[in-house]
């Protein structure tokens, strides 16, 4: 079938991360799809040896979407096309993704229902994610942590925190009551070691994932050497096993805003301060331009988040920690 009115909107990969490519697919299928005669859309993913933020395969590779998904399912024919420009709302990503966290209280239900209605992962990874949870997280209460390179903090409100103070709100989240495990995701070795000395056993790590020894230098996708098709799969199967948690810890990221709309009923903890929280939220609600957007009254959903985030610390304190 062709369409007969209306254009196709062809969606190329940005020199930018795997995630943010990705979100930027969902973000013009909820925003652009159906308006201003956008009636199909289209991702061409084509590796370029310029744009090293995306590293995630190399030019005899094609168009890499298809490696990692299916086809979005329009009209293979359909023209005339026109070529898309970034994001449709850019209250999905940086810092305004923040904003988005604290004060959107519908954001993932409805990018979630965009992803169950056009993205179909490809099998062949959805069975190593099963594969590593039927191992190592079925039946167990599962939490899940990005930790992300330094190099990334401008793209957060504050400093991204230390392994050891993740390590801390973690413990303060684990259940009392049922076998548990620590899912990590990140590409720095050194969080590796500390997690496993701080849970052993039950640290889940996907295997022979490529990561840099430290924090020193940028991104290790970024200043990647490799690039190919194995670091792509490697960071969604990472999306799709935290996904797959009761509960995620983070702080801004491309990758947690997707598995906290793969998974809208996993619990989303972000790893800050009271008083970064409060800060956090008074930037939300006066000074991100997007905030005003989300709710009609901003200002009881903000003191209702700080007043949670207060008494999270008070019970890590008083040693009441534990889910139900």
């Amino acid at each position: 079938m062709r369409l007969s009115e209306g254009h196709t909107l062809i969606i190329e990969a940005r020199d930018a991360g795997f995630f943010s490519n990705f979100n930027g697919v969902v973000n013009n299928l909820c925003h652009r799809l159906g308006r201003d005669g956008v009636e199909a859309i289209s991702v061409e993913w084509r590796a370029d040896p310029a744009k090293r933020g995306f590293c995630y395969g190399n030019p005899e590779d094609g168009n890499v979407w298809l490696h990692f998904f299916e086809p979005l399912p329009f009209p293979a024919d359909a023209a005339p096309r026109q070529l898309a420009r970034g994001y449709a709302d850019l209250g999905m990503t940086h810092r305004f993704a923040y904003a988005m966290y604290k004060l959107n209280r519908t954001w993932r239900r409805r990018y979630h229902a965009v992803y169950q209605r056009y993205i179909r992962v490809r099998p062949a990874i959805l069975e190593r994610v099963a594969a590593i949870h039927r191992e190592s997280m079925a039946g167990r209460y599962c939490i899940g942590v990005h930790y992300r390179h330094p190099a990334h903090d401008k793209e957060c409100m504050d400093p991204i925190p230390t392994p050891e103070t993740f390590i801390v709100r973690l413990r303060a989240m684990l259940p009392a009551n049922r076998e548990w495990a620590v899912v990590l995701a990140t590409d720095v070795e050194s969080v590796v070691t500390a997690f496993r000395d701080a849970f052993g056993s039950r640290l889940v790590l996907q295997p022979a994932v490529l990561r840099g020894e430290g924090f020193s230098g940028g991104d290790p996708h970024e200043e990647a050497d490799t690039p190919g098709l194995a670091r792509g799969e490697q960071v969604l199967i990472d999306c799709l096993l935290l996904a797959k948690c009761d509960a995620l810890l983070h702080v801004t990221s491309n990758l947690v805003t997707a598995a906290g709309y793969i998974n809208p009923n996993m619990k989303m903890v972000y790893c800050e301060s009271v008083g970064q929280a409060v800060r956090g939220y008074w930037w939300s609600t006066t000074r991100a331009p997007v905030a005003l957007s989300y709710h009609p009254n901003t200002l009881p959903v903000a003191v209702g988040a700080t007043l949670r985030q207060i008494h999270r610390l008070y019970r890590m304190l008083t040693g009441r920690s534990g889910t139900a």
